[in-house]
């Protein structure tokens, strides 16, 4: 009896938890989050304030500008994905998405156009103010990636469809996922292109940890 109720007792918590996890309000709040950490990401990264043509032959800024512009891309097709898996609101008016775009692009161009350009003239050149140090910038790359990886295992676990009577392991757990390659393609490829982010993810880390003033001419007062 004992060994019944406490067996009942978790089958019910993992219900709780699991109702909880696939929930549309967890959902939201862990894209939105990742959507938002990623602008600070971009900001936090010391290589903006430099022109230096270290970042594979161009300028370190417009490299980080491109490689910005892409994960805000890839961000906002999770947006506007969510939106149409599972919408928040009955209420808002239709592509109300469509200014966030407009906006979120403009963030991005105005903090590259706005930072300070910094050289190793031999000056002291402190980092601005508002610069974390390395270790936080690590930090906020990997949680990131936490959110991410939360995010793409949340639409896994909820789009998943039992579309064959007897099937394989590939069928099982990649073709029968994010509704189906048979009946919803442009959701099961929405759904793997995640893994795009999953690299942007992992490039940002190592960038981070990686990351040397000396190397993209700029003061060792940055190497903090």
């Amino acid at each position: 009896m004992i060994g019944y109720l406490i067996t009942y007792f978790f089958q019910e918590l993992f219900k709780i938890f699991y109702n909880f996890y696939t929930s549309t309000g967890l959902k939201w709040f862990v894209c939105l989050s990742f959507f938002i950490l990623n602008f600070v990401s971009y900001y936090q990264n010391p290589t903006l304030f430099t022109d230096s043509r270290n970042c594979y032959g161009i300028s370190c800024r417009w490299f980080n500008f491109i490689a910005g512009m892409g994960n805000l891309t890839l961000n906002l097709i999770a947006l506007i994905g969510l939106w149409y898996i599972a919408p928040f609101s009955k209420y808002l008016p239709n592509y109300w998405y469509i200014p966030v775009i407009i906006l979120s692009y403009a963030i991005l161009i105005q903090i590259t156009l706005s930072v300070k350009i910094t050289t190793d003239d031999g000056g002291f050149n402190p980092p601005p103010e508002d610069l974390w140090p390395q270790k936080y910038r690590v930090l906020l790359n990997v949680i990131i990636m936490i959110l991410d990886v939360i995010f793409f295992h949340q639409l896994y676990i909820d789009g998943g469809k039992q579309l064959y009577n007897n099937p394989t392991i590939l069928e099982d757990f990649i073709l029968n996922r994010f509704g189906g390659w048979n009946e919803a393609k442009f959701d099961f490829v929405l759904g793997w292109y995640a893994i795009i982010g999953f690299l942007f993810d992992i490039f940002a880390i190592i960038f981070a940890y990686k990351f040397r003033a000396c190397n993209y001419d700029l003061p060792s007062s940055w190497d903090y």
